[in-house]
């Protein structure tokens, strides 16, 4: 997996990353995300080139989740793929996450 941490203006954190959201490399994208929340307001993550997550996935998903809420931070998921907005619409995770895709706004 390939994740680009980029600051934009204003506290905001924009997180694209590419490929699974999996076993192999989850722990790795919540790592590299994680001691920012101290500097920003906003976390964005760009989910345009995420093409799978699995359970693994969905508990560092949670976890950023509950450290946005904590820290009063929103968390905002954008250009969710299909596929992976079917795991967030069975498992539950689209009544509690904010997302947000290109024309719509889906929660």
């Amino acid at each position: 997996m390939f994740t680009k941490i980029t600051y934009l203006r204003n506290a905001v954190l924009y997180v694209e990353a590419k490929g699974k959201l999996d076993i192999y490399n989850a722990q790795d994208y919540l790592d590299e995300i994680k001691p920012n929340f101290k500097y920003i307001k906003e976390l964005i993550l760009d989910f345009s080139q995420i093409k799978y997550v699995s359970s693994i996935g969905l508990r560092v998903i949670l976890e950023l989740q509950k450290i946005a809420d904590d820290q009063e931070c929103e968390m905002i998921l954008k250009n969710v793929k299909e596929e992976v907005l079917d795991v967030f619409r069975i498992t539950g995770f689209d009544k509690f996450l904010t997302i947000k895709n290109d024309a719509e706004n889906v929660n």
